[in-house]
């Protein structure tokens, strides 16, 4: 359910910034490319990844990059199903606890309910913004082809 997929695209190089490169994809009309969703993931409209880079590489060579892709379901039960659990482990909780409104049990259900439903929100979105500045990281050059290199002077 929470597996990964490797995707293995080509690309031409488009820039290159000391340790980083900036490649452009090369899209096939395949019904392949059509469901695998990596183009989505991406910004811009040319298709431009940004990678790490290696010595030796040069503005116009063609490359294979290694692309991995992570299943949604994961993201799905961090997002709708966490923050349901959390809302009812909080409520239950709060029937127990005489501490917090000691006169009425469903002021304490709904108060403790809400505080480990906003909890569990906040702790989904550091999850995620540690995440997201991982994402590069997914992306990597496997080889360079060296016979369909591209002058980039000629374009």
């Amino acid at each position: 359910m929470f597996k990964q997929r490797q995707i293995i695209e080509k690309g031409i190089i488009k820039y290159t910034n000391g340790n980083r490169a900036t490649v452009e994809l090369i899209k096939p009309d395949s019904q392949e490319c059509k469901s695998c969703g990596v183009c989505m993931g991406i910004e811009n409209k040319s298709n431009l990844l940004e990678v790490n880079a290696f010595p030796g590489l040069n503005e116009g060579q063609q490359v294979t990059l290694k692309i991995i892709e992570y299943s949604p379901y994961k993201a799905m039960f961090f997002v709708l199903i966490l923050p349901v659990i959390s809302l009812i482990i909080g409520g239950l909780l709060g029937g127990k606890l005489y501490f917090i409104y000691p006169n009425s049990q469903d002021v304490r259900m709904i108060s403790c309910g809400f505080i480990f439903f906003i909890v569990s929100i906040l702790a989904i979105s550091i999850y995620d913004k540690k995440i997201r500045n991982k994402k590069n990281i997914h992306r990597e050059i496997i080889s360079i082809d060296i016979q369909n290199n591209f002058n980039p002077v000629a374009k």
